[in-house]
């Protein structure tokens, strides 16, 4: 490969970019590609990569012809990068990704390898570093049912991550993960142009979402069957899911909650975005009600003890919260210590003749998130 890459070098002028494909994407095979093509001089400017299931994007850039100097690969650089990628990411990223996010950094700082070191004895090396700038770093966790580094998930310790904050970059906070922000960028997408294919979605979504970030086809597709229908080709938002019908569910739905309530001989009212249920002056129940799943955003928004929380959702959510439950382990944690509940049953429980607080329990007991009928992607 570094043969190629320097006959390659040979014949492009100085500052010639050209793209590549990598079909596997495969944790060793990009160390090659990556160590062979800076080693032959050419300097790597972009990388994109979706899952282990797509091929990797690469553009490089022919350098200089004069013999570049490597530089010692640096743990700390490794570790520093991998952290900042998850913070941005906002939930667990595959090892190829990480893998990836070191790569990058010993390519841009040419210390992929060494001056008159063996090619082989580079693979051994930065799979060493790897493991070790992961495996030594309290801020990891790694998420698997394997000891190998290089299966299941890794992301930051609960300790170690820092806390959401509000920002203003269309709706989205800065803690939010990256489902949740492609959630919102897909929605606000199609509730601007209707009627839009997939190719069209994708064509926004992914200078959103660039390099490491990319959106899978599975979780572009989870959001869409949650939130619209398909004709033909064109997908547009199911008419409940429109904007200003959304907002006047929210509105009925605390109503709903504040006539339960108050059924149950609790003083209701509420504070920021929760449905208090309170009795002598102490809050017994918090609902905290969404018309998305943005639910690792709820969990960092409710003040209030879990025990005290119940999250309300629409159910055409449902299938869509289980399916980040499913891909971030640090999510499906959080969430177990939380009760959801769905807009339909808070609609049959309104129209119960006798209801209890016993019966009440019991009715929000059986109503957990439930995965979608269809087969479920997994990427």
């Amino acid at each position: 490969m570094h043969a190629a890459f320097a006959y390659l070098f040979d014949l492009l002028p100085l500052g010639t970019p050209f793209f590549g494909c990598v079909p596997e994407a495969e944790p060793a095979f990009l160390t090659s590609v990556l160590t062979a093509a800076g080693a032959a001089g050419f300097d790597l400017q972009s990388l994109a990569l979706r899952t282990e299931h797509d091929p990797i994007q690469l553009v490089w850039r022919r350098g200089e012809h004069l013999k570049r100097e490597m530089s010692a690969a640096n743990i700390d650089d490794v570790r520093s990068a991998i952290y900042k990628h998850l913070v941005e990411r906002g939930e667990p990223a595959s090892y190829l990704h990480v893998h990836a996010v070191g790569l990058l950094s010993l390519s841009e700082t040419h210390s992929l390898k060494k001056k008159n070191q063996e090619f082989d004895e580079v693979l051994r090396v930065t799979q060493t570093l790897m493991q070790k700038a992961l495996e030594e770093d309290t801020r990891f966790v790694h998420y698997s049912t394997g000891e190998n580094v290089d299966t299941g998930v890794w992301a930051l310790s609960t300790d170690k991550s820092p806390l959401s904050a509000p920002a203003s970059n269309g709706g989205s906070a800065q803690g939010d993960s990256l489902a949740d922000r492609a959630e919102i960028a897909i929605v606000s997408f199609l509730q601007k142009n209707p009627n839009s294919i997939y190719l069209e979605i994708e064509d926004d979504l992914y200078p959103r979402f660039p390099g490491l970030l990319t959106p899978s086809k599975a979780m572009i597709y989870a959001v869409l069957n949650s939130y619209a229908e398909r004709n033909g080709a064109a997908w547009t938002l199911r008419a409940e899911d429109v904007a200003s019908a959304r907002r006047h569910e929210l509105n009925n739905i605390g109503l709903t909650l504040e006539t339960i309530g108050r059924r149950l001989g609790y003083t209701t009212h509420k504070q920021d975005k929760n449905y208090l249920w309170q009795q002598n002056g102490t809050t017994q129940y918090a609902f905290h009600v969404l018309a998305s799943a943005l639910m690792g955003r709820a969990i960092a928004e409710t003040p209030y003890p879990s025990e005290q929380t119940i999250i309300v959702i629409p159910g055409g959510r449902a299938a869509l919260a289980a399916y980040k439950a499913q891909r971030d382990p640090a999510l499906a944690a959080r969430l177990k210590e939380y009760r959801v509940v769905k807009y339909r049953l808070l609609r049959t429980l309104i129209e119960v003749p006798v209801l209890t607080r016993e019966t009440f329990e019991e009715q929000i007991a059986s109503d957990p998130l439930e995965k979608s009928t269809a087969q479920m992607m997994m990427f």
